[in-house]
C-alpha cells in the first residue's frame, strides 16, 4: 500500500507535466536536494527523538511571473531510534526485548512561493504547502512488530535563499528550512510535526 501512495505522487508530477505546453515548459524548473529533519512535539519526541539524516526532498516549480511561482513538491524522511532492552508489557504477557521505532513520512504538497526581490545573486523567498502525508509506522518489540501505513493531511511553510550559478542556463543553489505539520493519532503518538533544514540545486526543464 505505501507503494501505491509513492506511486501516486510520482504520477501526479508526471501529469502535470503533460499538462504543460511547450511554451510554459520554458518556465518550469526541477529543484532536488538533501534534507535533515527533526522531531517536534513531545508525543513524537518520546517515541523517536533522533534527528532524521536520511531525508531527500524535489519540487517542480512552474514561474507565474518575477515574484511568484506554483509549484508541487514530494520530500521523503525516515525516523529511527533503537532502545536498550527493557520489560515490556504486552497483549502476551511481560516480555524482555530491544524496541526499534521507525516512521517514514513522504508527504506530497501543492506550494504557492513568493520571491522578495527581482534577479540578484541572492533571492530569499517564502513559501507555503498543502497536500497529503504517506506514513509508515513500524515499532519493533523483539519478535513481536506492530505496522502502520496510512494516508493523512500536510502543511508545510518553507523559507530560503535561491542563488543562481549561471543565470543564462538558469542554474543555481538552493538553501531553506521548512516547517512540516503531520497529524497523526495512533497508539501514543499524536503528531509527526518536524523542522528541518535543506540544501540542493534547481535548474530549468526544457
Amino acid at each position: 500500500m505505501k507503494h501505491f501512495f509513492r506511486y501516486a505522487g510520482l504520477s501526479a508530477c508526471i501529469i502535470i507535466i503533460a499538462s504543460l505546453n511547450s511554451h510554459a515548459q520554458q518556465k518550469l524548473q526541477l529543484k532536488i536536494g538533501y534534507s535533515v529533519n527533526t522531531p517536534i512535539g513531545s508525543s513524537f519526541k518520546n517515541f523517536i527523538s533522533n534527528t532524521s539524516f536520511r531525508g531527500a526532498n524535489g519540487e517542480l516549480v512552474y514561474s507565474v511571473n518575477d515574484q511568484l511561482s506554483l509549484g508541487l513538491g514530494v520530500s521523503y524522511n525516515d525516523f529511527y531510534q533503537k532502545y536498550p532492552r527493557q520489560l515490556i508489557d504486552t497483549k502476551y504477557g511481560e516480555i524482555s526485548a530491544v524496541v526499534s521505532n521507525s516512521i517514514q513520512v513522504t508527504p506530497v504538497v501543492a506550494k504557492v512561493n513568493y520571491s522578495f526581490v527581482k534577479g540578484g545573486s541572492m533571492q530569499p523567498y517564502a513559501g507555503l504547502g498543502a497536500g497529503f502525508n504517506v506514513i509508515n509506522y513500524n515499532q519493533y518489540r523483539g519478535e513481536f512488530p506492530e505496522s502502520k501505513t496510512t494516508l493523512k493531511p500536510a502543511l508545510q511553510a518553507d523559507a530560503g535563499i535561491n542563488i543562481p550559478l549561471n543565470k543564462v542556463r538558469g542554474i543555481g543553489l538552493n538553501i531553506g528550512a521548512n516547517f512540516n505539520y503531520m497529524p497523526f493519532n495512533y497508539n501514543e503518538i499524536k503528531t509527526l510535526n518536524n523542522w528541518g533544514i535543506h540544501a540542493g540545486f534547481f535548474f530549468p526543464l526544457r
